[in-house]
């Protein structure tokens, strides 16, 4: 019962992020994906980008009021009615904004992060650093 808490809490946070979009659901986000990710897991690989993707993530959104710039091929005008916004000149950190993609798809590279740390705990990847270091090296 205990191993589904984490997620939990973490879909729970994100979808009130979602429905209230600003700096404190943001900042309970990811407060809540960095402890499940840093109390659920051993230190290896998969972690570290893991870990890496939720720095990029939390850093740009934290840095503009809980919401993520979005680079788009249209302006939408009026108040922002999700956490995603159109990207602007005086946002902070736009390199680690949505940046990439095509007009239906935007990305970050904090979601490469993700995706690849994603792929690699379920190819297996989850062991230590230095476990991993030695097995390619043998």
């Amino acid at each position: 019962m205990i191993i589904w808490l984490a997620p939990a809490m973490v879909i729970a946070a994100r979808l009130l992020w979602q429905r209230m979009p600003g700096l404190g659901t943001c900042a309970l986000f990811w407060g809540i994906a960095a402890a499940s990710l840093l109390l659920g897991s051993p230190v290896g690989p998969s972690l570290l980008l893991l870990g890496a993707g939720i720095a990029c993530n939390a850093a740009v959104t934290l840095a503009n009021g809980g919401f993520m710039p979005v680079s788009t091929h249209w302006k939408r005008k009026g108040p922002a009615r999700s956490l995603w916004v159109q990207r602007q000149s005086g946002q902070r950190l736009l390199f680690l904004a949505d940046n990439f993609g095509n007009r239906f798809v935007r990305f970050s590279v904090g979601d490469v992060f993700l995706a690849i740390g994603l792929i690699m705990s379920f190819l297996g990847f989850q062991g230590s650093v230095r476990h991993e270091i030695l097995a390619i090296a043998r």
